[in-house]
């Protein structure tokens, strides 16, 4: 792709165990859902045999939303004013940074109107986490099967703030370039988290090093829909952990007393992002979200697109590795260019070809790509990456004294 123009200032809009089957569309619809009226906290769809075969799609979904004022089908992702120099310092510096004030209240409201119709009309790959009651809905790939989600991906300002903030000096074969090309790894729809997440680092990022074992070649996202209540369910970062050399590439919850990573356990940021927010972190950043007091948002929601993006001459490392993101029947192979519809660049702009190839259902996850996921479960790094979960459990102690206080809550050191 051509060069892109440099981000411009840009007046702010005042208009108003998955069952995993190959994907076939379905009949799309054109219905609007309206955002869920305050109080209403019946979020989560029911998951019963009958419920199953009837309420959930299997394929193909379009609420047939229209996009923002002036935003046009084929154009570059729309511009952003929002990213300063101090931003792309602190990201390099603390490996996490919040951005606000990224979509304009017509882009949130193009992704709750999205979000509702996703949990009015569930996706089957969305099953097991919502019987599992870690969140209210919780989807990973929305943008393979869900039409809104794949344009806001192609066309809001997300791409372009991503592209500016992969100038913080992590990847210099864009830098020298004169421009950064962004793909999407994977993305991952989360409503109301009811247990929380303890510390941890992210390991679904798709088939990337990110950071571990290669070059970086990925940054992490955030987009928020929600202004984060007052009292809980902030995200929580441990500046600079990025640096850490303790934990591995194939563990997930780490316990705050081993290695280094004391060094870092008083670099608390705690972010309270409000609706049309980002939050963009290095993938070894160590974080928490906790979630609403016994599980419980009454009238309040908190709901997030978030996920991982593939930065400049990323290469394919699917190899050993159980991803959920990575199930399509693709034919890269281990250091491939992960230059493919499955992972569909967004930045400068997306590509045609692999918008229609996406429209035609041919990306999501098939049985082919399911089968390659469960052998890879029994790889040694998969072993150590589930061990790293058992041993959490074991020092559940230890662990509730590290992760359970809220931001100045943990008691003194004697």
């Amino acid at each position: 792709p051509s060069a892109p123009q440099p981000l411009r200032c840009s007046a702010p809009q005042l208009l108003g165990t998955s069952m995993i089957l190959a994907q076939k569309p379905d009949s799309p619809t054109a219905t609007k859902v309206p955002t869920a009226a305050p109080g209403d906290n019946k979020v989560r769809p029911p998951t019963g045999l009958i419920d199953l075969l009837t309420r959930y799609s299997w394929g193909q979904q379009d609420p047939g939303l229209d996009l923002p004022h002036g935003i046009a089908e084929g154009s570059p992702p729309q511009p952003q004013f929002c990213v300063t120099d101090e931003m792309l310092t602190t990201l390099n510096r603390d490996g996490v940074v919040h951005v606000p004030n990224v979509l304009s209240e017509e882009w949130v409201e193009y992704l709750r109107e999205a979000t509702e119709w996703q949990i009015k009309n569930p996706h089957i790959w969305a099953v097991p986490g919502v019987a599992s009651g870690l969140y209210d809905y919780i989807q990973r790939s929305a943008w393979t099967t869900n039409t809104a989600f794949a344009k806001f991906m192609y066309y809001s300002p997300v791409a372009s703030v991503l592209g500016k903030m992969s100038e913080c000096g992590w990847f210099p074969e864009g830098d020298e370039r004169g421009y950064h090309e962004i793909r999407i790894s994977t993305d991952l729809l989360m409503v109301n988290p009811n247990k929380g997440f303890k510390w941890h680092q992210d390991n679904q990022n798709g088939p990337l090093t990110s950071g571990h074992g290669g070059k970086l070649d990925a940054l992490r996202f955030w987009v928020t829909l929600d202004d984060t209540p007052a009292e809980y369910g902030a995200p929580v970062y441990l500046k600079g952990s990025h640096n850490n050399e303790y934990v591995g590439k194939d563990e997930v919850f780490v316990n705050l007393d081993d290695g280094d990573l004391p060094e870092y356990a008083e670099r608390v940021q705690e972010f309270r992002p409000k609706a049309g927010d980002m939050i963009i972190w290095h993938p070894r950043s160590i974080h928490k979200v906790d979630g609403a007091p016994g599980g419980v948002w009454g009238d309040k929601k908190r709901r997030v697109l978030g996920g991982t993006v593939a930065i400049d001459d990323a290469k394919y490392q699917g190899k050993k590795k159980a991803l959920f993101s990575d199930m399509g029947s693709h034919n890269l192979q281990q250091g491939d260019d992960l230059k493919s519809p499955y992972f569909p660049i967004i930045y400068p702009q997306s590509d045609p070809e692999e918008r229609a190839i996406r429209d035609k259902g041919e990306v999501g996850r098939s049985v082919e790509g399911f089968f390659r996921m469960v052998k890879s479960l029994f790889t040694t790094e998969n072993i150590e990456q589930f061990s790293s979960w058992t041993q959490v459990v074991q020092g559940a102690r230890k662990i509730k004294e590290v992760n359970e206080p809220f931001v100045g809550d943990k008691p003194p050191s004697r």
